[in-house]
């Protein structure tokens, strides 16, 4: 870890926590913090009273109001944010009075939860979407791009997460699809991934690589669904190195280079009958790579064998040298 860099960056993420440890507010329930005035992004929450009304400022009529109150995505944001920066504090050695205070205020937070429905909920209350099909996953932002659903996840919640994917449908605009590919990817299910992929090259992509939103041209969907095409071959958020985590049958031999991994690892790799036959790891910064592990793995540099140690849960690390490079078979 470069630890000068993060000695450096640590002020802006301090300061980012401080300002939402004075803008968050007891919930009426008194078990809660949450963000208010809040919004779960351009979604209308279907909370009984919520109508269509006149806009003076865009001079339109409006569905109805976006406004609420820790709206999960919000929630999400938080948890992270203030996770990694008692990660940070821990690292610099930093334990003082306002890193506790922030370690309290995280578990309050409002904790993902699953509706009567058995969807996972968007805002803080048990309510709908006015809008059918809405091409937001706000809610899910801690499945993918995040990690909190990912880290709290339990065989309930997953299910609740895979049902506002099912009922919002695999059809819509360019990066909508770009993040509902990753979704799927961080749900291990390569083949669904895949079937929303293909839609997006026949319905949304144009030849210039572009992705629509409705007429428009939008940079977002490319690069969208280059990080899902990514999520699907490669994962390093759970703290280890996961080689073809959401592979689709379509793609049973197939190969990549110059993938980055957490850590600072450039991978090249190829897989045939979905299985990896070569692996190159390339350390930019000199961690430890951590990777699951293969009966009969082999790791070696530049021809000398390179020893590992065996962790739980299937997994092996090894330490690195910056600027090496280790072939695993």
């Amino acid at each position: 870890m470069d630890k000068a860099f993060l000695k450096e960056t640590y002020p802006l993420i301090e300061g980012s926590v401080q300002f939402f440890m004075d803008f968050l507010v007891p919930h009426p329930n008194g078990k809660w913090l949450v963000t208010n005035p809040s919004t779960s992004p351009e979604n209308f929450p279907d909370g009984g009273g919520n109508k269509p009304y006149f806009d003076e400022v865009t001079a339109g009529f409006r569905e109805g109001t976006t406004i609420c109150a820790g709206s999960s995505i919000d929630m999400q944001i938080l948890y992270d944010l203030f996770g990694y920066y008692l990660e940070a504090a821990k690292v610099l050695g930093k334990d003082d009075a306002f890193v506790q205070q922030v370690k309290t205020a995280r578990e309050k937070l409002v904790p993902p939860q699953i509706g009567k429905d058995g969807s996972l909920q968007e805002w803080a209350d048990d309510w709908k979407s006015l809008e059918k099909n809405h091409r937001h996953y706000s809610h899910m932002y801690g499945l993918y791009p995040g990690k909190v659903l990912y880290e709290k996840r339990t065989p309930a919640l997953i299910e609740s997460y895979k049902k506002v994917l099912n009922e919002r449908g695999d059809a819509s605009t360019g990066w909508s699809r770009a993040w509902k590919m990753a979704l799927w990817a961080r749900l291990n299910d390569g083949n669904r991934a895949n079937k929303i992929y293909k839609g997006y090259l026949k319905e949304q992509c144009t030849a210039s690589f572009f992705a629509l939103c409705g007429k428009s041209l939008q940079v977002d969907g490319s690069f969208g669904v280059t990080a899902a095409v990514t999520e699907m071959l490669m994962q390093s958020h759970d703290g280890f190195i996961k080689l073809l985590p959401a592979l689709p049958d379509e793609w049973s031999e197939g190969g990549f280079k110059g993938l980055v991994a957490r850590g600072g690892f450039e991978l090249d790799f190829a897989w045939k009958n979905k299985m990896i036959t070569q692996l190159h790891i390339l350390s930019k910064a000199g961690e430890v790579c951590r990777i699951e592990f293969k009966p009969g793995m082999k790791i070696s540099s530049n021809g000398r064998k390179v020893s590992y140690k065996k962790l739980a849960d299937n997994k092996i690390e090894f330490a690195t040298a910056k600027g090496s490079v280790y072939l695993v078979e």
